[in-house]
């Protein structure tokens, strides 16, 4: 008997002792504790706990403090709950005596750097410390000791003798710098006219503009014109500009006195110093007076001819006035230029800084021509000097005017002048925001002749003529000869000669033109840009810049050659002159040649995705990245930094891209 009672209360004290070794059992040195050590507690570092509600799980997992969260204040099963409810509350809602409350959590990271609690169990990210994070303390940037942004770590910059920008970066002390805002102007004036203008500036530099220090905002295009009355725009007498703050520049401009298209840019000055930071942007305000060609706005979209009623309208503007066409689809039967007065002609309505018309579905006015169109050197010739064309579609009709039609004819015999859009043989004028479109062989624009400041800018340049029919392709834009010229910013798809060509171009901007093709071959092209000569042009390039042009020949590479420097292969007569630098070749069957030229800077031009063989009007040849000609002499390419490596390549009588 007494030895049965001792045998059960060791039993019992045995069963104790396990039951508090199994409750503070060790989880051991790497693992965590698991259900069959910790079944019903939590791990809590190497100790197995009972499920509370400060250590509320199971099976061993992590213990988790359920009065932490303001959604819940005790544990059940393992998961934190508000008593009462049985669930944890809903987000945005608290847990209080009486179950989950309605109340809704209101989060604040105000001066909390990212990871600080955000008071409603979550953290702060990144985004809520706009300044820089000292410890765990949000600071507002910039100050003298204190640079950065977003949450990241404090930089002083005075101990790199630096200070703090507005932009939170450590930059060197008395930088002016500038960025343009925004600007509300007219878009046309009277003659003589006063009309208020305002335009938003910000200081991005680490100085502070004042009057006094001689800060102010200039006139640019020319720099330093008297065009609109000032060339100055002084802050007011007591305004100052830190750091980071912009300045509303409001004034009155008087409009010149003479009708024409001006320039109207600005820039801040540092006076006696320096120009600096970013211009506003280039764009022009029309100066004179309106009339609209009404008497051919019944005509729009009908197959009445409307070129004698145009040609009138034209006839009568007086000088440099603005003619404006209604918008529409005009069928043209005879050819109308602009011949007794320059003159400003446009779409009704459209200023010259809006953008251009569309290929298709456009508001502008479109001239296209008949079938039976069959004047020579194009649909419109711009010949009076000082003219200015803009918003004007140019339709060449080819699907309508191909053989047997008699200009058809007349292009397959290799007299491309019967297929031309637009002809331009004017001094000081300008094409702009326009379209040329469908021109049966020759060319979607001409600059004939030796021309002087000269203006062809954001212009859509597409599908002019057919590749692969004799005497049927077009160039996009063909330049003879020009001087002191830009050309910029326009727009070429699938011309089938040469999208941009020149035969000379001194002191001119070629700047800015896309190129591009897609998968047909009857819309590819023998070239895509090409500077060099014809036997009738200088094919002097000296003082121009060619940069910044991006050529894309597609993805079945319709471009025999990206970007042709000389002309060789079609003529011997010598190219030279100029810098060619930072334009993009792409999908070319030969990236870039330079074909018998000589005296140029070429640099920096990369080329990618080229074929290894063009088919030729001499049989096929090897294509490369790079190639350069037998005769080509002085080419500078020193300032390459890309590795460029021109094979040597002969090209003479050899027409790129040739179908037979």
């Amino acid at each position: 008997m007494f030895n049965q009672f001792n045998t059960l209360n060791l039993f019992i004290y045995f069963v104790a002792v396990l039951s508090v070794l199994v409750l503070h059992i060790s989880c051991g040195e790497k693992e965590k504790c698991t259900a069959f050590n910790c079944p019903q507690g939590c791990c809590e570092g190497e100790l197995c706990m009972e499920a509370s509600a400060e250590n509320c799980g199971r099976e061993g997992s992590e213990c988790v403090d359920c009065t932490a969260d303001p959604r819940s204040d005790s544990c059940l099963n393992g998961r934190c709950v508000c008593q009462g409810e049985g669930t944890r509350c809903h987000e945005g809602a608290a847990c209080d005596a009486d179950g989950c409350s309605d109340t809704a959590c209101v989060p604040s990271c105000e001066g909390q750097c990212p990871g600080s609690p955000d008071g409603c169990g979550e953290l702060c990210t990144i985004n809520d410390c706009d300044g820089c994070c000292d410890n765990s303390t949000c600071i507002a940037t910039p100050s003298d000791s204190f640079c950065g942004i977003e949450g990241s770590e404090c930089v002083d910059c005075t101990s790199f003798g630096l200070v703090c920008g507005h932009e939170g970066t450590c930059r060197e002390a008395n930088i002016n710098d500038a960025r343009f805002v925004q600007y509300s102007y007219p878009q046309a004036m009277a003659p003589s006219s006063t009309e208020p203008v305002t335009l938003t500036f910000q200081n991005i530099g680490t100085t502070v503009w004042t009057k006094e220090s001689e800060y102010f905002l200039g006139s640019q295009s020319p720099q330093d014109n008297y065009v609109w009355g000032m060339n100055r725009v002084f802050p007011g007498a007591n305004e100052s500009v830190s750091p980071g703050e912009t300045i509303e520049f409001h004034f009155q401009i008087t409009a010149p006195s003479s009708p024409g298209t001006y320039d109207f840019q600005w820039r801040m000055v540092k006076e006696h110093v320096e120009w600096f930071g970013e211009f506003s942007p280039h764009t022009s305000i029309t100066v004179g007076s309106f009339q609209v060609c009404e008497s051919i706005r019944v005509l729009a979209g009908t197959d009445i001819d409307a070129s004698t009623g145009i040609q009138t309208c034209i006839n009568g503007t007086p000088y440099r006035q603005i003619l404006e066409l209604p918008a529409g689809v005009y069928r043209i039967d005879s050819q109308i230029d602009i011949g007794v007065n320059p003159i400003i002609l446009r779409t009704e309505d459209k200023a010259v800084h809006m953008p251009r018309c569309s290929f298709e579905n456009h508001d502008c006015a479109e001239l296209k021509a008949s079938p039976e169109f069959y004047d020579e050197s194009g649909i419109l010739r711009i010949i009076s000097s000082g003219s200015e064309v803009h918003h004007i579609v140019v339709n060449g009709n080819m699907e309508n005017r191909r053989p047997p039609n008699p200009a058809g004819v007349q292009c397959q015999a290799h007299n491309n002048r019967y297929g031309y859009n637009i002809q331009m043989l004017c001094d000081n004028c300008m094409l702009t925001n326009s379209v040329t479109k469908n021109a049966l062989c020759g060319t979607g624009v001409e600059l004939n002749g030796v021309r002087t400041n000269v203006q062809v800018l954001n212009n859509t340049i597409s599908h002019n003529g057919i590749h692969n029919m004799e005497g049927l392709w077009a160039d996009g834009l063909t330049v003879h000869d020009a001087i002191d010229s830009i050309f910029s910013e326009n727009h070429a798809v699938d011309n089938t000669d040469i999208d941009i060509i020149f035969g000379g171009c001194q002191n001119c901007l070629i700047q800015n033109n896309s190129i591009w093709h897609s998968e047909s071959f009857e819309n590819s092209a023998f070239a895509a840009l090409m500077l060099h000569a014809w036997p009738t042009t200088s094919g002097n390039f000296h003082g121009t810049i060619t940069s910044d042009n991006h050529i894309d020949c597609g993805p079945h590479r319709q471009c025999g050659i990206g970007l042709y420097i000389g002309s060789h292969a079609w003529y011997i007569a010598d190219t030279f002159g100029g810098i060619v630098r930072d334009n993009t070749i792409l999908n070319a069957q030969f990236g870039l040649l330079i074909d018998d030229a000589f005296d140029m800077a070429v640099y920096n031009n990369p080329v990618s995705n080229s074929d290894s063989t063009t088919i030729t009007s001499c049989g096929p040849k090897s294509a490369y990245d790079y190639g350069i000609g037998l005769d080509s002499h002085s080419i500078d390419t020193s300032g390459d930094t890309l590795g460029a490596v021109y094979h040597p390549v002969d090209f003479d009588g050899c027409i790129p891209n040739w179908w037979q």
